[in-house]
């Protein structure tokens, strides 16, 4: 297996052959990606390859791993700088993938995994590796089991007799009894979610350790059924307290079944494409972030709310609906705003390239809320000098708050070092909490 690697917005050739190290893609891959890239827009409405000159493709701003053949495309973030071909990329693999964790709350990814993105396999034969290693973990301790409802017809009673089914099936089978009863059996909702995962990433994974992990888990499953993925009952699923340990690695398996793009590469139905947006992403691992640094008891912290309107329409109805990426809030009221924008400021632009458009939705968040402080928090890189928790502040003119000074801050996360973010929240914050 090779992995062609290239960064948010970096440029794939078409050639003669497969060269992964130069990012060139044969003739057939090159039509691969772009019939993906096609599909993926029908049904998600979004791009994830952009045509440029001379037959390349430009990648968007969707991160992930698509499957070609036996060979695999990976699309990293552009965190600090663009990607150089011969770059050490395991960094940038390490960060995304705890993101990704963070995020999504998979509680998968800590520090002490760190050496698995060491490796020059993907992202996804990172995550696949993972969860082979945390459901190993769980299985040895023992596979779940729970009573499942069972209807049988045998030969003498157990349970009960279902009336309607004996009347509809063995009316003329008086040696048959129609039983309903329980069965504590592995046979269960949460051990068909994990088995349909594993079914699903024999076909996605390319590496002989993956593979081999894979194989010799869906040995401990022999006995459980296969469910389509479409079917499978999330909410029976889920764990309790005597299954808790398997919580990070169902979250996981629904990850995989959830998030996985259409297959419209392979042609054999071997393919797997796991993409993830970028900019939802980056908010997402901020809100998550942003929890943990402000858990205080006077501080409450709500992400994607609470929900309010810039307006009334003609017929007195709410209009224009506000749903800030984070609120967070005292007794006395809201103490500030954050909203994560996943694009890069440049120094050579007017206001590091801010858009007026971003600063008018931070003026309704400040009015709306009654927010003194709304920060716009963008990715720090390089060309920005030493990160600073504020580049910029704007006050409002605003004159109904009785008085109260009310100020946009631009502000920037360093992301290289993920063990510091939380710490520069709070010093992002420390200056505007008041009581």
């Amino acid at each position: 297996m090779a992995v062609l690697v290239v960064s948010e917005y970096g440029q794939i050739t078409c050639g003669e052959k497969f060269k992964p190290e130069n990012r060139v893609v044969t003739e057939s891959q090159h039509r691969a990606l772009e019939k993906f890239s096609e599909e993926y827009k029908r049904r998600f409405k979004v791009t994830v390859f952009r045509h440029g000159p001379k037959r390349s493709l430009f990648a968007q701003n969707y991160v992930g791993v698509i499957s070609l053949g036996q060979h695999q495309v990976e699309i990293l973030p552009k965190i600090d700088k663009d990607l150089k071909l011969g770059d050490d990329v395991s960094q940038v693999r390490h960060n995304l993938a705890r993101m990704i964790s963070v995020a999504f709350d998979l509680d998968i990814y800590g520090d002490e995994e760190s050496n698995v993105a060491r490796h020059d396999d993907s992202i996804l034969e990172i995550f696949i590796r993972l969860f082979c290693k945390k459901l190993w973990q769980c299985v040895r301790r023992g596979m779940v089991r729970r009573y499942v409802g069972c209807r049988e017809n045998l030969p003498t009673l157990r349970g009960r007799l279902s009336i309607t089914d004996q009347i509809r099936h063995n009316l003329a089978r008086p040696d048959r009894l129609a039983c309903i009863f329980d069965e504590f059996s592995d046979n269960n909702a949460l051990n068909q979610a994990l088995k349909a995962a594993l079914r699903i990433l024999i076909k996605a994974a390319r590496s002989q350790r993956n593979l081999r992990d894979i194989s010799e888990l869906m040995f401990c499953f022999q006995d459980v059924d296969d469910v389509p993925p479409n079917a499978i009952d999330w909410v029976q699923a889920g764990t309790n307290r005597l299954s808790a340990r398997y919580k990070p690695v169902l979250a996981l398996a629904r990850m995989f079944i959830e998030r996985q793009s259409p297959d419209v590469v392979s042609g054999n139905g071997n393919g797997f494409s796991l993409l993830f947006d970028m900019n939802q992403l980056f908010e997402l691992y901020v809100g998550a972030m942003a929890k943990r640094a402000f858990s205080r008891d006077d501080l409450k912290v709500s992400l994607q709310g609470p929900i309010r309107h810039l307006a009334h329409n003609s017929g007195g109805g709410l209009a224009f609906k506000l749903k800030p990426d984070i609120v967070a809030s005292t007794q006395h009221g809201v103490a500030f705003i954050i909203d994560t924008k996943w694009k890069r400021l440049d120094e050579q632009f007017h206001r590091d390239g801010v858009s007026s458009g971003d600063m008018y939705q931070m003026f309704a968040y400040a009015k709306q809320y009654a927010a003194p402080k709304v920060f716009l928090l963008y990715p720090h890189h390089d060309k920005l000098g030493e990160r600073q928790s504020r580049r910029a502040e704007y006050k409002l003119n605003m004159t109904e708050m009785n008085g109260m000074d009310q100020k946009i801050c631009i502000s920037s996360v360093d992301l290289r070092d993920l063990n510091t973010v939380k710490q520069q929240l709070r010093d992002l914050i420390s200056f505007s909490v008041t009581t």
